[in-house]
This record gives C-alpha cells, structure tokens and sequence, in this order.
C-alpha cells in the first residue's frame, strides 16, 4: 500500500508539473494572455455586475459596485511588470489633474476621503484601461469578443421580453439589493427593462456595441456563423422598441451612419451595402408582420418618443437636441464656475449617498456639468478638454487609415466618440462601457501588441 501510495504520489507530481510546464509554455507563447484575460473579465463584469447586485448577490449590491475595480488595478500593476507600452501625456495629464483635484477635495473641499477616492478612481484606475485594451488586444481579440457579444445578444433579448412583458412585481424585474423594481418610466404604463444591467442606461449601451458588430459583420464579411449573425441581428430589431429607449435607438442609428461613412466605394461594397439593409429591412417586417409584442412595443416606444417631442418642441429637439444642449450647455456653465472647487466624487450617486444619504444628482446628471461641479473651471476644463482631445485624436486617425483596415474603427467611432465626450463616466455601466469602446476602437487602429 505504501509503494502504492508513493507511486500516486509521483505520478500526481508529473501530471502538476506537466500542467505548469503547459501553462508557462502557453504564458510564453502569447505573453500578454494574462492581460486579455483580465480585459475579458472586466467585459463580463460590465454586462452581468447588475444580474450579480439584483439576483445573484443581492446583499453585497454596494460593494459590488466597484467589482471591476480590482481588475483595472491588476490591469495596471500587470501591465507595467509586463512592459506594456501604455503610458502616455493623457493617462500623466489625467493622473496630474486628478491628484491636484483630490488634495483640494480633502483640504478645502467635503473633506470625504471616501468620496473623494471614489470620485478619483475614475480617471485613476479605469481611463488608463482604454490604452492597455489598445495595447494589448489585436484584431481577432476584437472579432472574437464580437462574436460572442452577439451569443450574449440573443439571451440579453429574452430577458429584456419578459421584463418588458412582466409586471414590475415579478422576480425578473426586481431591483438592486433584491428590493424594489428595477424598471424605469416609459409609456403606456409599460417601463423600460434594464435588462442584466443596473439602469437602463447601461442595456442601451449595450445594444449599441452589439450593433457596432452587427454592422461590421455585415458589412465586412468576415467570418463568423451565419446562423449566429442572422440570430443575433434579429434579436437587436427585436429588441430596440421593447427598450422604450430613444438612447438606444438613435445610438444604433448613429452607428449604422458611421458604418456606410467607413464602407469602401467599391461596387462590391455597395453590393453588400444593398444587401445588408435588404435584409434588415426584411427582418423588420417579419417581427411586424408576425410579432405581437414587437408591435406592441413599437407603439409604446412611439408613444414615448411624441411625448418626448411635444415636451422639448418637436421631434428631432427630443432626438438630437439633447446631444447638442448636453454639450453646449455645461460648457457654458463651466465658464461661470470659480477656478477650484473641492466637490471630487459628490456628482456620483455613490458619493452623493456617502454625503446627503440621497441617490439623487447633488451636482449635476449630465456629464460635463459634473466634471465641472466636482473640480471647477481649471481643473474640471483640463479634464473636459482631455476627453475630446482624445476624441478627436482617434476620429482623426481611424479616418486616415487606409481602406482596407478603416471600416471597423469608424464604426466604432459611432459609438465611442459619443461616450468619450458625454458618456456618464460617474454611472459604474457607463463606464465601464466607455473604457471597453474607446479601447476597442484604439485596438482597431493599433495592428500589433505593444511590448518595450
């Protein structure tokens, strides 16, 4: 017995020894595996964090909140072990910016460390991803995550019909912390399903870069199954109206914009360019044709894009004068704001329960308005005017590209520019969202991993 044991001894020994000597050989093979797979974690946490915080984890829904954010640490901290060549005059300027706004915040400002650490991390921990993503993942990472982004698009779909079909009593509406409904106002009586996310806010971001995928598949004839991509196109379309969200809707329409800008001229293209919008349109009218609750929730989307349109003065005011006054607005206000103020992380929901016991906006709900409220007109501007330099560096290079390699970042820029100047980086999804898009667009741009 003795030898036998002696001998499962040895042999578990070779099998652990076998199994490191593969894993080193895989490390080594491709060295930044450890950095994508982190990147696919933090993917993962951004579209299923609310499905922990609502159902799954209920009790842990506050500290769940900055679930990612360990993974931007290890991201950070890795990538530099690993010489990954990311740092540059954005993330120093942002790094710079933020510590001047933190010392005034503790000093002069609330004087809430909590709240003022919680406030930093954004441009601390998460901007610095979007150049790692850029550094780390190539083309196939990006075709690969797009591929099972569509996978996830089909189960996402199925939830968002039966929030939208339920009453706001049932399970599959329930909100964080397992209380409450987690619907927002639409109209009809009828509210918009936040699908696995926290907000609504964060379901139409995600509808948006399943369409950012959707249209390069499409568009590009890349590889990927034609059953998964039909699927998958369907459950967008079906998807849109049952969101009640006019976000989604017209950041879908602004992407597919994007996407006949980035086409070739070439007759092939406009060939597939035809085909393509052919057969969304005969998507379209099969689910109308067929779907009842695709009907229904057209009619309600409807309902609430005129209520929309008769409050702000017309229909295109309640489409695209919210982006232009959303960034007009704030601007001006910023102006008028002193040169410092010490109100770092007060214009989160976090920060503001920290502070007031609220979950109201103690600041401001656009994003410009609290970057400026947090940090005033010197340091919330330097912070304003480093986002849209960002912006329009990688517009600037995605349109400059040559042909063959422009289609998938202009696509992108669809979506990314958008969340880069306005996206609500105080909201944890849309953050999230912003790090995953303006990294994937850099990755789009850049053909190779970075190593010094």
């Amino acid at each position: 017995m003795l030898n036998n044991y002696k001998k499962y001894q040895a042999d578990t020994a070779s099998l652990i020894e076998l199994e490191n000597l593969e894993t080193k050989a895989s490390v080594e093979k491709d060295p930044l595996s450890t950095l994508k797979l982190a990147i696919w974690a933090y993917f993962f946490l951004w579209i299923f964090e609310g499905a922990l915080r609502k159902w799954v984890l209920p009790s842990l829904a506050t500290p769940l909140l900055i679930v990612r954010d360990p993974i931007a640490i290890y991201l950070i901290v890795r990538a530099m072990y690993l010489n990954v060549k990311f740092s540059n005059a954005y993330i120093v300027f942002a790094s710079i910016v933020t510590l001047l706004s933190l010392i005034i915040t503790i000093t002069f400002g609330h004087g809430n460390l909590f709240v003022a650490i919680y406030g930093a991390r954004i441009m601390m921990l998460h901007f610095p991803l979007i150049f790692i993503i850029g550094a780390v993942f190539t083309k196939e990472d990006i075709l690969k995550m797009g591929r099972v982004l569509l996978a996830i698009n089909i189960l996402m779909t199925l939830i968002v019909y039966l929030q939208f079909s339920s009453p706001q009593s049932a399970f599959i509406n329930i909100g964080l912390g397992g209380e409450g409904s987690s619907g927002f106002s639409g109209a009809m009586g009828y509210f918009r399903p936040p699908g696995t996310f926290s907000f609504i806010t964060g379901l139409s971001s995600f509808y948006i870069m399943v369409s950012v995928y959707v249209f390069y598949f499409w568009l590009s004839g890349e590889k990927i199954s034609k059953v998964l991509l039909y699927a998958s196109t369907l459950a967008l379309i079906f998807s849109l109206p049952l969101t009640v969200s006019r976000t989604a809707v017209g950041g879908v329409v602004l992407v597919g914009l994007f996407a006949l800008v980035g086409s070739a001229t070439s007759f092939k293209t406009i060939i597939r360019i035809v085909l393509t919008i052919f057969a969304l349109f005969i998507l379209f009218t099969i689910l109308q044709k067929t779907t009842t609750v695709f009907n229904l929730g057209t009619e309600v989307f409807m309902s609430r894009v005129d209520t929309a349109s008769e409050q702000s003065g017309g229909f295109e005011e309640s489409f695209f004068s919210r982006a232009i006054d959303g960034f007009v607005a704030p601007i001006v206000r910023l102006l008028e704001m002193p040169f410092f103020i010490g109100n770092l992380g007060m214009g989160t929901n976090a920060g503001a329960q920290m502070l007031s016991g609220s979950n109201g906006f103690l600041i401001a709900e656009d994003e410009l308005s609290r970057i400026g409220g947090e940090q005033g007109l010197l340091l919330g501007g330097a912070i304003i005017l480093l986002r849209l330099g960002l912006a329009l560096s990688l517009f600037l290079k995605s349109i400059r590209l040559p042909q063959q390699d422009k289609l998938l970042p202009v696509i992108f820029c669809g979506t990314a520019l958008f969340s880069l100047t306005q996206g609500q980086w105080a909201q944890p999804s849309m953050l999230g969202y912003s790090v995953m898009v303006a990294g994937l667009l850099l990755a789009s741009i850049n053909k190779n991993p970075k190593l010094e």
